[in-house]
């Protein structure tokens, strides 16, 4: 499920401080932006980000945990579950994904898992192509102006690109297990973004779903 941003307003942030009964006051208040939940396999992210807000006592910081308490479009207050910050200062990004099915590591609370950091970019004008090695002058088109997101979990080095793309024309078809690349139009910046990866087909319908190519290298 490709995730559609909801518009929040009077967004606290407050530190995650877990099995604390211990109350901290707010280090952002004030903000505004949007948040969002999708799905793809067995990942769920979540993203909260903010176009506005105050900072308080420091405000907040890359790498930390925190949690939001939100109003949205018809006047509910409802809480995030807590979020990785991706980026600090007065228009901070939070960010989460969770995968089901998975075991988890043991690890104490204060560790830092950076397989629970995303981000995601909204792309228009979405193009899928076959992937063809550099060297050979051929380009076979598969989706075009599509529209899609480009989700990134991990930190560098090691994270990896997984994207979705709804709509748009096919004029070849597109199989599953095809190798791709994949380009678009940055909805929040409206330049040219292509995704620096190459992608295995996992789903061809719509939307299609694409995961990063790995290849194994022998030891």
């Amino acid at each position: 499920m490709a995730p559609f941003p909801t518009k929040v307003s009077q967004v606290r942030i407050y530190p995650y401080i877990p099995n604390s009964l211990i109350v901290v006051p707010a280090v952002f208040t004030g903000g505004a932006g949007t948040y969002s939940v999708g799905t793809l396999g067995r990942n769920v992210f979540y993203n909260l980000d903010l176009t506005s807000g105050e900072p308080q006592h420091g405000g907040v910081h890359s790498g930390n945990r925190y949690y939001a308490i939100c109003t949205n479009p018809e006047g509910s207050e409802f809480t995030t579950m807590w979020l990785t910050c991706l980026q600090g200062g007065e228009t901070p990004r939070f960010g989460r994904t969770i995968t089901h099915g998975r075991p988890r590591p043991q690890v104490r609370d204060d560790a830092d898992l950076h397989e629970d950091i995303a981000y995601q970019i909204h792309l228009n004008d979405v193009s899928v192509s076959a992937y063809i090695p550099p060297n050979e002058p051929l380009s076979i088109p598969l989706i075009e102006n599509g529209k899609g997101i480009a989700t990134f979990a991990g930190l560098l080095p090691g994270g990896t690109w997984s994207v979705t793309v709804a709509g748009g024309e096919r004029p070849n078809h597109l199989q599953e297990g095809m190798t791709v690349t994949i380009a678009g139009t940055n909805v929040a910046t409206g330049k040219p973004f292509h995704i620096p990866a190459i992608f295995e087909t996992k789903e061809t319908g719509d939307p299609a779903e694409f995961v990063e190519w790995r290849v194994l290298r022998e030891l």
